[in-house]
C-alpha cells in the first residue's frame, strides 16, 4: 500500500531560525485593524511575515528578495483597495 502524497509538501521544520535581517516594509491601518508586512532574511531565502494586530497570520517563504518585494506590493494594493491606509511605511 502507498501512502497519499500531499499536493503541497510543507516545508520541514527547524530547530532554532536564525534570521539575518529584519525589515518592515509596511504598516496599513484600518479603523478595525493594523496590518505589519515584514521582510525576514534567513541563510537559505526570505521570508514575508503578514502580521495584523501583534498576532502573525502568514508566513510565505520565497527563494529571492525581489519576489517577496514585489508580493509585498501586490498585497498592500489589495488592502488599501479594501480601506487600509499606508503609514509608516519604510524602505
Amino acid at each position: 500500500m502507498t501512502k497519499p502524497t500531499l499536493a503541497h509538501p510543507r516545508s520541514p521544520v527547524r530547530d532554532g531560525i536564525h534570521e539575518d535581517a529584519r525589515q518592515t516594509l509596511a504598516a496599513l491601518r484600518s479603523h478595525h485593524q493594523t496590518v505589519n508586512l515584514v521582510l525576514v532574511a534567513l541563510t537559505d531565502g526570505i521570508e514575508l511575515e503578514v502580521w495584523a494586530d501583534g498576532s502573525l497570520r502568514r508566513r510565505s517563504r520565497f527563494l529571492r528578495d525581489s519576489e517577496a518585494r514585489k508580493y509585498s506590493e501586490r498585497l498592500t494594493t489589495r488592502l488599501a483597495r479594501r480601506g487600509y491606509e499606508r503609514g509608516g511605511e519604510t524602505r
